[in-house]
């Protein structure tokens, strides 16, 4: 199935005040790249985000946005050691009575105190909060697929009525083909009989035959037609493919306009000419659509 590189896929959930928000973005790269952004308190699910999201992506960049708003997520990024702070303000009572010291230690003063206060790092472990938030990031890649699906459909169609096109247009070169050649000796024999109806001595026909028989050899372009046709059933196959296959169609693009341009330079014949360009203008607009394809 045809997949576009290109998508957005966005999920949300709340549980009590906490509201989680993913947000999945997919466009055009040469290869497999995903950006994760996790609040830091959940940092440590990166790699395993990453993994997840690739599961439905197999080419392009990817930028995941993972946002936690609420009171919960003080509740999950920060900690509070407690042993630390009864010894603070043990120590705070003792040295007031102590040296007869007005005031006591506050709580603004005590949370600023280095290692009261500090984040609170996750872990695999943590249960039901991490499966939370991967469950959504699934849910997320699930709608990026369906849009890169729903969009890879009309790729298809468009890339499929293209090739039709031209493979159309092969089988009209393999019926002018040999014409240009019968053109050609017809046009070399006239010119020819009528220089030598001015001319002093008999025409050699047998020179005129090997001079037609070079021009045929040279402008011969049943190889290239064939490599031709080969090159859109391979496209055609690779259509029907469940791989990643942008950059496959690439280069059998780059093969097919290659043939093109060769049967162009090679054939002395308007109507082949004709269809080598219509043949390289439709490759050239395929290659911009081959661009998005996954």
């Amino acid at each position: 199935m045809v997949r576009s590189m290109t998508g957005y896929g966005r999920k949300e959930d709340s549980r009590g005040t906490v509201r989680l928000t993913v947000e999945i973005r997919a466009v055009n790269h040469r290869y497999s790249e995903i950006q994760v952004r996790l609040p830091k308190a959940w940092s440590m699910l990166e790699d395993q985000v990453r993994k997840l999201v690739s599961q439905y992506v197999r080419r392009g960049r990817v930028d995941v946005t993972i946002a936690l708003d609420g009171k919960s997520q003080a509740a999950l990024a920060v900690d509070i050691d407690w042993q630390m702070a009864e010894q603070l303000v043990s120590l705070s009572r003792t040295m007031t009575e102590r040296f007869s010291l007005q005031g006591t230690l506050g709580v603004k003063e005590l949370l600023l105190f280095p290692g009261v206060l500090h984040t609170q790092e996750m872990t695999e472990d943590s249960g039901e909060a991490a499966e939370w938030l991967l469950d959504q990031v699934r849910a997320a890649a699930v709608d990026l697929l369906s849009m890169k699906e729903l969009e890879g459909k009309q790729l298809y169609t468009d890339l499929s009525g293209r090739l039709a096109q031209i493979q159309a247009w092969v089988k009209e070169l393999h019926q002018l083909a040999p014409l240009g050649v019968e053109e050609y000796q017809t046009r070399f024999r006239q010119r020819l009989s009528e220089w030598a109806s001015k001319a002093p001595f008999e025409l050699d026909h047998s020179r005129v035959a090997q001079e037609v028989a070079f021009f045929a050899d040279k402008s011969d372009i049943s190889e290239e037609i064939t490599r031709l046709e080969s090159h859109c059933l391979q496209f055609a196959k690779q259509l029907e493919g469940n791989d990643a296959i942008g950059r496959k169609l690439d280069f059998l693009l780059q093969e097919m306009n290659r043939e093109a341009n060769t049967i162009a330079s090679k054939a002395n014949y308007l109507p082949i000419s004709h269809l080598a360009v219509e043949i390289k203008t439709e490759l050239e607009k395929m290659r911009e659509q081959v661009q998005n394809v996954e």
